[in-house]
C-alpha cells in the first residue's frame, strides 16, 4: 500500500509539472503571435511609406524634366465624297494578306432508328446471355491433314 500512495504523488507531482509547462508554452506561443503581429504592421507601413516616398521621387523628377516637345496635331478638314483621279491614287506597298476561310463543319448525321434500342431490350439481352450455357468446344482440335505433329527424337 505504501508503494501505491507514494507512485500516486510521483505521478501527481508529474502532472503538475505537465500542467505547468502546458501553460509556459500557451504563454510562449501568445507572446510569438503578438510579436509577429506587430512585425507585420511595421512591414505594412515601412511599405506603405517606401510606396509614398518613390511616388514623390517619380513626381519630383517629372517636375524637374523639360517636358517632351510634342509636333502639334494637323487640323481635321472635311473631307469630300469625290475620289481621285485612279492615275493619283495610293497603291499599297504591300501585298494584301489572303486567308484562308475555315472549313465548314459536316452535317452531324441523324441516328438511324435501327440501332437505337429501348433500356428494356439491352437488359433482355444481357439477361438472356447470362443465362445462356457457355459456347462449347469443338469435339476434336481441328489439324490439318497436311501437318503432321513432330516428334521429338
Amino acid at each position: 500500500m505504501a508503494m501505491k500512495q507514494t507512485m500516486v504523488r510521483w505521478l501527481e507531482s508529474d502532472a503538475e509539472k505537465a500542467a505547468a509547462r502546458v501553460d509556459a508554452a500557451k504563454q510562449q506561443v501568445r507572446a510569438a503571435k503578438v510579436a509577429l503581429k506587430r512585425a507585420r504592421k511595421l512591414f505594412k507601413t515601412e511599405k506603405k511609406a517606401a510606396k509614398q516616398a518613390k511616388k514623390k521621387a517619380k513626381a519630383a523628377l517629372a517636375a524637374a524634366r523639360p517636358p517632351k516637345a510634342r509636333p502639334p496635331k494637323p487640323a481635321r478638314t472635311a473631307k469630300s465624297t469625290v475620289k481621285a483621279p485612279a492615275a493619283k491614287r495610293r497603291i499599297p506597298k504591300t501585298v494584301p494578306v489572303v486567308r484562308k476561310s475555315r472549313r465548314m463543319r459536316k452535317p452531324r448525321a441523324d441516328a438511324s432508328p435501327e440501332y437505337l434500342r429501348s433500356a428494356a431490350d439491352v437488359a433482355k439481352s444481357v439477361i438472356d446471355r447470362l443465362q445462356s450455357p457457355p459456347p462449347g468446344l469443338p469435339p476434336e482440335p481441328s489439324i490439318p491433314a497436311e501437318v503432321k505433329p513432330e516428334e521429338p527424337v
